[in-house]
Protein backbone atom coordinates (compact mmCIF):
# COMPACT_ATOMS: atom_id res chain seq x y z
CA UNK A 1 0.00 0.00 0.00
CA UNK A 2 1.71 3.14 -0.93
CA UNK A 3 1.52 5.91 1.83
CA UNK A 4 -0.24 8.61 2.06
CA UNK A 5 2.61 12.08 2.25
CA UNK A 6 1.84 14.53 4.50
CA UNK A 7 3.56 18.07 5.35
CA UNK A 8 3.20 19.33 8.93
CA UNK A 9 2.99 23.13 8.75
CA UNK A 10 3.86 24.48 12.29
CA UNK A 11 5.90 22.48 15.28
CA UNK A 12 5.41 24.72 18.34
CA UNK A 13 3.44 22.87 21.37
CA UNK A 14 0.33 21.85 19.32
CA UNK A 15 2.75 20.74 16.53
CA UNK A 16 4.99 18.39 18.44
CA UNK A 17 1.53 16.98 19.66
CA UNK A 18 -0.18 16.17 16.21
CA UNK A 19 3.22 14.78 14.96
CA UNK A 20 3.16 12.39 17.77
CA UNK A 21 -0.43 10.98 16.35
CA UNK A 22 0.52 11.41 12.68
CA UNK A 23 3.87 8.87 12.86
CA UNK A 24 1.56 6.66 14.60
CA UNK A 25 0.06 5.74 11.92
CA UNK A 26 1.56 3.51 9.34
CA UNK A 27 -0.01 4.35 6.37
CA UNK A 28 1.86 7.94 6.78
CA UNK A 29 5.17 9.63 5.53
CA UNK A 30 5.49 12.85 6.75
CA UNK A 31 7.02 14.25 3.79
CA UNK A 32 8.15 18.25 5.28
CA UNK A 33 7.99 19.83 8.43
CA UNK A 34 7.08 24.19 8.21
CA UNK A 35 8.42 26.15 10.64
CA UNK A 36 9.00 29.70 10.46
CA UNK A 37 11.40 31.75 12.91
CA UNK A 38 12.33 28.31 15.49
CA UNK A 39 15.53 27.25 14.27
CA UNK A 40 15.71 25.58 17.25
CA UNK A 41 14.83 22.67 15.37
CA UNK A 42 17.69 22.31 13.30
CA UNK A 43 19.98 21.17 16.06
CA UNK A 44 16.43 18.75 17.23
CA UNK A 45 18.17 14.70 16.28
CA UNK A 46 14.75 14.05 16.47
CA UNK A 47 13.48 16.05 13.06
CA UNK A 48 16.78 15.66 11.23
CA UNK A 49 15.08 13.04 9.16
CA UNK A 50 12.58 15.74 8.25
CA UNK A 51 12.75 17.89 5.03
CA UNK A 52 12.49 21.28 7.03
CA UNK A 53 11.75 24.42 4.96
CA UNK A 54 10.56 27.93 5.88
CA UNK A 55 9.05 28.32 2.15
CA UNK A 56 5.51 27.84 2.54
CA UNK A 57 4.96 28.68 -1.07
CA UNK A 58 7.14 25.20 -2.32
CA UNK A 59 5.17 23.43 -0.24
CA UNK A 60 1.50 25.33 -1.52
CA UNK A 61 2.95 24.12 -4.92
CA UNK A 62 4.47 20.53 -4.34
CA UNK A 63 2.37 18.25 -6.33
CA UNK A 64 3.60 14.52 -4.19
CA UNK A 65 2.24 16.06 -0.96
CA UNK A 66 -2.11 15.47 -0.70
CA UNK A 67 -2.06 16.13 3.40
CA UNK A 68 -1.53 18.93 4.70
CA UNK A 69 -1.46 19.65 9.01
CA UNK A 70 -2.27 23.06 10.03
CA UNK A 71 -0.44 23.58 13.28
CA UNK A 72 -0.11 27.84 13.45
CA UNK A 73 -0.55 30.51 14.92
CA UNK A 74 -5.13 31.38 15.32
CA UNK A 75 -5.03 34.53 12.77
CA UNK A 76 -2.91 32.49 10.01
CA UNK A 77 -5.27 29.35 9.73
CA UNK A 78 -7.92 30.21 7.14
CA UNK A 79 -5.19 31.88 5.03
CA UNK A 80 -2.90 28.96 4.91
CA UNK A 81 -5.75 26.44 4.91
CA UNK A 82 -7.79 27.93 1.54
CA UNK A 83 -4.43 28.28 -0.38
CA UNK A 84 -3.42 24.61 0.17
CA UNK A 85 -7.06 23.27 -0.22
CA UNK A 86 -7.25 25.52 -3.49
CA UNK A 87 -4.31 23.10 -4.65
CA UNK A 88 -6.14 20.28 -3.93
CA UNK A 89 -5.02 19.05 -0.94
CA UNK A 90 -6.66 17.85 1.65
CA UNK A 91 -6.36 19.75 5.18
CA UNK A 92 -6.51 19.31 9.12
CA UNK A 93 -6.42 22.80 10.32
CA UNK A 94 -6.32 23.61 14.37
CA UNK A 95 -9.62 25.65 15.51
CA UNK A 96 -10.86 28.08 15.58
CA UNK A 97 -10.21 28.18 11.43
CA UNK A 98 -12.42 31.75 10.32
CA UNK A 99 -11.67 35.23 11.72
CA UNK A 100 -14.15 37.06 9.07
CA UNK A 101 -16.92 36.78 6.74
CA UNK A 102 -14.28 36.54 3.54
CA UNK A 103 -12.54 33.72 5.06
CA UNK A 104 -16.22 32.03 5.74
CA UNK A 105 -17.72 32.78 2.05
CA UNK A 106 -14.28 31.29 0.57
CA UNK A 107 -14.64 28.22 2.89
CA UNK A 108 -17.56 27.35 1.90
CA UNK A 109 -17.31 27.44 -1.53
CA UNK A 110 -14.48 24.73 -0.91
CA UNK A 111 -15.95 22.35 0.66
CA UNK A 112 -19.29 22.86 -1.61
CA UNK A 113 -16.84 21.50 -4.02
CA UNK A 114 -15.25 18.47 -1.54
CA UNK A 115 -16.27 18.11 2.02
CA UNK A 116 -13.02 16.41 2.70
CA UNK A 117 -10.78 18.88 1.64
CA UNK A 118 -10.93 21.33 4.89
CA UNK A 119 -11.48 19.45 8.12
CA UNK A 120 -11.13 21.26 11.29
CA UNK A 121 -9.33 19.79 14.58
CA UNK A 122 -12.57 19.46 17.08
CA UNK A 123 -11.20 16.84 19.20
CA UNK A 124 -14.04 16.59 21.71
CA UNK A 125 -16.34 15.43 19.15
CA UNK A 126 -14.65 11.91 19.33
CA UNK A 127 -14.34 11.65 23.04
CA UNK A 128 -16.07 8.27 24.13
CA UNK A 129 -17.70 9.56 27.47
CA UNK A 130 -19.48 12.09 25.59
CA UNK A 131 -20.58 9.92 22.47
CA UNK A 132 -22.10 7.22 25.49
CA UNK A 133 -23.98 9.69 26.84
CA UNK A 134 -25.64 10.68 23.99
CA UNK A 135 -26.53 6.69 23.19
CA UNK A 136 -27.95 6.97 26.37
CA UNK A 137 -29.86 9.74 25.62
CA UNK A 138 -30.72 8.23 21.68
CA UNK A 139 -31.87 4.76 23.70
CA UNK A 140 -34.77 7.07 26.02
CA UNK A 141 -33.16 5.30 29.52
CA UNK A 142 -33.73 8.86 30.70
CA UNK A 143 -35.74 11.00 28.52
CA UNK A 144 -35.06 13.95 26.93
CA UNK A 145 -32.59 16.78 27.38
CA UNK A 146 -33.65 19.78 29.32
CA UNK A 147 -30.46 21.68 30.06
CA UNK A 148 -26.73 20.92 29.64
CA UNK A 149 -23.61 22.37 31.60
CA UNK A 150 -20.95 22.93 30.03
CA UNK A 151 -17.19 23.76 32.06
CA UNK A 152 -14.33 24.62 30.46
CA UNK A 153 -11.19 26.23 32.70
CA UNK A 154 -7.55 26.75 32.44
CA UNK A 155 -5.12 28.75 33.22
CA UNK A 156 -3.92 30.81 30.20
CA UNK A 157 -4.43 34.50 30.78
CA UNK A 158 -0.81 34.91 29.36
CA UNK A 159 -2.29 34.11 25.43
CA UNK A 160 -2.83 36.42 23.00
CA UNK A 161 -6.38 35.88 22.51
CA UNK A 162 -9.14 35.45 24.72
CA UNK A 163 -11.06 32.85 26.30
CA UNK A 164 -13.98 32.85 23.72
CA UNK A 165 -11.29 32.22 20.29
CA UNK A 166 -9.39 29.62 22.54
CA UNK A 167 -12.37 27.95 24.23
CA UNK A 168 -14.83 28.18 23.01
CA UNK A 169 -14.63 26.07 19.97
CA UNK A 170 -14.16 23.09 22.47
CA UNK A 171 -17.33 24.22 24.29
CA UNK A 172 -19.71 24.67 21.20
CA UNK A 173 -18.46 21.23 19.72
CA UNK A 174 -19.59 19.23 22.83
CA UNK A 175 -22.94 21.07 22.83
CA UNK A 176 -23.28 19.56 19.21
CA UNK A 177 -22.67 16.09 19.96
CA UNK A 178 -26.06 16.38 21.75
CA UNK A 179 -28.03 19.47 19.77
CA UNK A 180 -28.67 20.39 16.30
CA UNK A 181 -26.41 23.08 16.23
CA UNK A 182 -27.78 25.19 13.75
CA UNK A 183 -31.06 25.43 16.07
CA UNK A 184 -28.87 27.01 19.06
CA UNK A 185 -28.60 30.39 19.53
CA UNK A 186 -25.24 31.81 21.26
CA UNK A 187 -24.91 34.96 23.33
CA UNK A 188 -22.04 35.25 25.37
CA UNK A 189 -21.20 37.63 28.45
CA UNK A 190 -17.62 38.58 29.60
CA UNK A 191 -17.76 38.57 33.23
CA UNK A 192 -14.10 39.24 33.85
CA UNK A 193 -12.53 41.43 30.98
CA UNK A 194 -8.61 42.56 31.07
CA UNK A 195 -7.90 45.56 28.26
CA UNK A 196 -9.67 43.78 25.51
CA UNK A 197 -9.03 40.47 26.11
CA UNK A 198 -11.98 38.36 27.98
CA UNK A 199 -10.01 36.02 30.41
CA UNK A 200 -13.76 34.04 31.77
CA UNK A 201 -16.65 34.64 30.21
CA UNK A 202 -20.74 32.17 30.15
CA UNK A 203 -22.19 31.91 26.69
CA UNK A 204 -26.21 31.10 26.93
CA UNK A 205 -27.35 28.60 24.93
CA UNK A 206 -31.09 29.28 23.82
CA UNK A 207 -33.52 27.31 21.29
CA UNK A 208 -36.61 28.66 20.33
CA UNK A 209 -36.21 31.57 22.87
CA UNK A 210 -36.25 28.89 25.82
CA UNK A 211 -32.55 28.64 27.51
CA UNK A 212 -31.63 24.82 27.00
CA UNK A 213 -27.62 25.09 27.90
CA UNK A 214 -24.85 27.44 29.58
CA UNK A 215 -21.43 27.28 29.22
CA UNK A 216 -18.36 28.54 31.35
CA UNK A 217 -15.06 29.33 30.31
CA UNK A 218 -12.44 30.71 32.08
CA UNK A 219 -8.54 31.27 31.60
CA UNK A 220 -8.26 32.14 35.25
CA UNK A 221 -7.74 28.58 36.62
CA UNK A 222 -6.05 28.41 39.33
CA UNK A 223 -3.28 25.36 39.05
CA UNK A 224 -0.96 25.67 35.94
CA UNK A 225 -1.31 22.24 34.60
CA UNK A 226 -4.67 21.42 35.00
CA UNK A 227 -7.65 21.90 33.37
CA UNK A 228 -11.46 21.43 34.25
CA UNK A 229 -13.39 19.59 31.49
CA UNK A 230 -17.37 18.80 32.50
CA UNK A 231 -20.15 18.05 30.69
CA UNK A 232 -23.68 17.86 33.01
CA UNK A 233 -26.60 16.82 30.83
CA UNK A 234 -30.32 16.91 32.81
CA UNK A 235 -32.69 14.95 31.29
CA UNK A 236 -36.25 14.10 32.34
CA UNK A 237 -35.79 11.15 34.25
CA UNK A 238 -31.99 11.76 35.58
CA UNK A 239 -28.68 13.28 35.09
CA UNK A 240 -25.41 12.41 33.45
CA UNK A 241 -21.94 13.86 34.34
CA UNK A 242 -19.29 13.56 32.56
CA UNK A 243 -16.01 14.44 34.28
CA UNK A 244 -13.48 13.73 31.10
CA UNK A 245 -10.41 14.62 33.18
CA UNK A 246 -11.63 11.92 35.85
CA UNK A 247 -8.98 9.67 36.35
CA UNK A 248 -11.58 7.29 38.22
CA UNK A 249 -15.09 7.59 36.07
CA UNK A 250 -15.05 9.79 33.10
CA UNK A 251 -19.10 9.20 32.73
CA UNK A 252 -21.86 8.67 35.55
CA UNK A 253 -25.28 8.47 34.99
CA UNK A 254 -28.25 8.89 37.36
CA UNK A 255 -31.58 7.89 36.88
CA UNK A 256 -34.43 9.30 39.23
CA UNK A 257 -37.75 7.55 40.42
CA UNK A 258 -41.26 8.57 42.61
CA UNK A 259 -41.71 5.63 44.63
CA UNK A 260 -45.51 5.60 45.56
CA UNK A 261 -46.25 4.51 49.18
CA UNK A 262 -49.94 4.48 50.47
CA UNK A 263 -49.41 8.13 52.14
CA UNK A 264 -46.71 9.83 50.68
CA UNK A 265 -44.17 9.22 47.62
CA UNK A 266 -40.38 8.94 48.19
CA UNK A 267 -37.75 9.84 45.68
CA UNK A 268 -34.70 7.24 44.58
CA UNK A 269 -31.76 8.15 42.78
CA UNK A 270 -30.03 5.01 41.20
CA UNK A 271 -26.70 4.74 39.48
CA UNK A 272 -27.87 3.35 36.07
CA UNK A 273 -23.70 3.75 34.11
CA UNK A 274 -20.73 4.10 35.20
CA UNK A 275 -17.77 4.19 32.77
CA UNK A 276 -13.71 5.13 32.39
CA UNK A 277 -12.75 6.25 29.09
CA UNK A 278 -8.71 7.17 28.26
CA UNK A 279 -9.92 11.19 27.37
CA UNK A 280 -6.00 11.91 26.21
CA UNK A 281 -5.78 10.44 23.19
CA UNK A 282 -8.57 11.97 21.11
CA UNK A 283 -6.37 13.41 18.65
CA UNK A 284 -5.65 10.42 17.55
CA UNK A 285 -9.02 9.60 16.32
CA UNK A 286 -8.94 13.70 14.63
CA UNK A 287 -5.91 12.81 12.81
CA UNK A 288 -6.84 8.94 11.94
CA UNK A 289 -10.42 10.41 10.57
CA UNK A 290 -8.85 13.16 8.77
CA UNK A 291 -6.30 10.48 7.04
CA UNK A 292 -9.46 7.96 6.29
CA UNK A 293 -10.95 11.26 4.25
CA UNK A 294 -13.74 10.44 5.82
CA UNK A 295 -15.10 13.84 7.06
CA UNK A 296 -18.48 14.60 7.11
CA UNK A 297 -20.87 18.13 6.64
CA UNK A 298 -21.16 18.47 10.64
CA UNK A 299 -17.45 19.50 11.01
CA UNK A 300 -18.33 22.06 8.06
CA UNK A 301 -21.47 23.00 9.64
CA UNK A 302 -19.84 23.39 13.05
CA UNK A 303 -17.07 25.20 11.83
CA UNK A 304 -19.50 28.17 10.54
CA UNK A 305 -21.27 28.14 13.54
CA UNK A 306 -18.18 29.13 15.60
CA UNK A 307 -17.11 31.98 13.36
CA UNK A 308 -20.44 33.07 13.58
CA UNK A 309 -20.58 33.03 17.16
CA UNK A 310 -16.53 34.56 17.15
CA UNK A 311 -17.51 37.00 14.73
CA UNK A 312 -20.46 38.56 16.47
CA UNK A 313 -18.43 38.93 19.45
CA UNK A 314 -16.01 40.97 17.73
CA UNK A 315 -18.85 43.12 16.26
CA UNK A 316 -20.41 43.61 19.45
CA UNK A 317 -17.08 44.58 21.21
Amino acid sequence: MLKKIVALIGIGYWGKIHLKYIKKNKNVKISHIFFKENKNILKNNEYKKFNITNNISTLINDRSIKFVDIVTPISTHANLAIRFAKKGKKVLVEKPLLMNKGEQNDFNKLIKKDKNLITVSYPYTFSKSLNYAQKIISNKLLGSIKYINIEINQCGRFMQYGVNHLLAPHAISILSIFYDIDKIKLQSKNIIQKNDKCETSIILCKKNNKLVGLINLSLNFAQLNQKKNTCTIYCDKGTIICDLNNKDKTLIAYEYKRIKKKNFTIAKVKKIKSRFYDEKNNMSYVVNNFLSENNSYKNSKLTNKINSFLNYEQLRR
